[in-house]
This record gives structure tokens, C-alpha cells and sequence, in this order.
């Protein structure tokens, strides 16, 4: 073989190979804790973030928590099921369908304010057939996110 013809071949073909894997497992990849498909609400405070984190905390009262790291801020909640009023299967065939919603919320200290940031992973399960046994993903629409807001407000405006 010509060595100027491999070596022409490694400059070319090796780099494109490089690049072309390269924006096939960045394809692939996802965030921690899956945030795809997730509305953001957020807000500043003007209260320091000991106060707000305690007052988030307060919010969650019945939610079960799985994550929480405080000097991070950040907070995670098990799934909440229940259903949904809105999504039926029709008149004949009388099914409600599921949903359930986690919550991810950051708290950040930032100069004399706290910024809460709450996002909302949402899914729902059809009543019957083969989707009756998968969850599947859904766009908030922001409702979730604004109520819980709300209630961290009406905590903070009590202190």
C-alpha cells in the first residue's frame, strides 16, 4: 500500500468517525434526574433562604420527601398519585385515567433575596389495555407548580 494514501485516509476518515459518534451518544444522553418534558415556575423572596427553606418544607407537609440537601438547595419528592379529572375513556367504556406528579424544587440564596425555582414531572396511565401497564410523560401545564408557589407565599407572608 501507499503510505501517503493511508495516511490520507487516517485524516480524514478518523476525525469524521470521531465526530460522527460523538453527536450519536450526545443524542442519547440525558440530564440528571430526567428533566425533559418539565414546566419551570419560579419566584424571589425577599426573605434569607433559611426562612424560604423552611417555609418549602412547610408546603410539602403530607408529600413524601426523597431527596434533600439544604446546603445545595435542593429538594426532591416521591411521586403523588391520583386522578385525573379531566381525562376519561369515553361514555361506553367508563375509565378514569391515572396521573402522578414529583416535584423538583431549588432554593438559592442569592445577595439579600432567595430564588425558588419548582419544576413538575407529570404522567399519566391510560385505564385499560396495554397502556394501562406504562406511565407515560407528560408537559405540565404549570398548574402543580403555581399552586405550590402559592402556598409557599401564603406561608412566608404569615411570618
Amino acid at each position: 500500500m501507499n503510505p501517503k494514501r493511508i495516511l490520507r485516509f487516517c485524516y480524514i476518515n478518523i476525525p469524521l468517525s470521531i465526530v460522527f459518534l460523538t453527536v450519536i451518544l450526545n443524542g442519547c444522553a440525558t440530564r440528571h434526574f430526567s428533566l425533559r418534558n418539565m414546566t419551570d415556575v419560579s419566584r424571589y423572596f425577599n426573605k434569607d433562604k433559611n426562612t424560604v427553606w423552611d417555609a418549602v418544607t412547610q408546603a410539602l407537609a403530607g408529600i413524601p420527601i426523597e431527596t434533600t440537601d439544604m446546603e445545595l438547595g435542593l429538594l426532591k419528592t416521591q411521586w403523588v398519585k391520583g386522578w385525573l379529572a379531566k381525562k376519561t375513556t369515553g361514555f361506553l367504556t367508563e375509565g378514569e385515567w391515572q396521573g402522578r406528579y414529583r416535584l423538583f424544587i431549588q432554593v438559592t440564596g442569592v445577595e439579600d433575596k432567595t430564588y425558588v425555582s419548582i419544576k413538575a414531572q407529570t404522567e399519566e396511565k391510560a385505564p385499560g389495555g396495554s397502556r394501562a401497564y406504562r406511565w407515560n410523560r407528560v408537559v405540565s401545564d404549570g398548574t402543580i407548580e403555581q399552586d405550590f408557589l402559592k402556598r409557599i407565599e401564603s406561608i412566608l407572608d404569615a411570618t
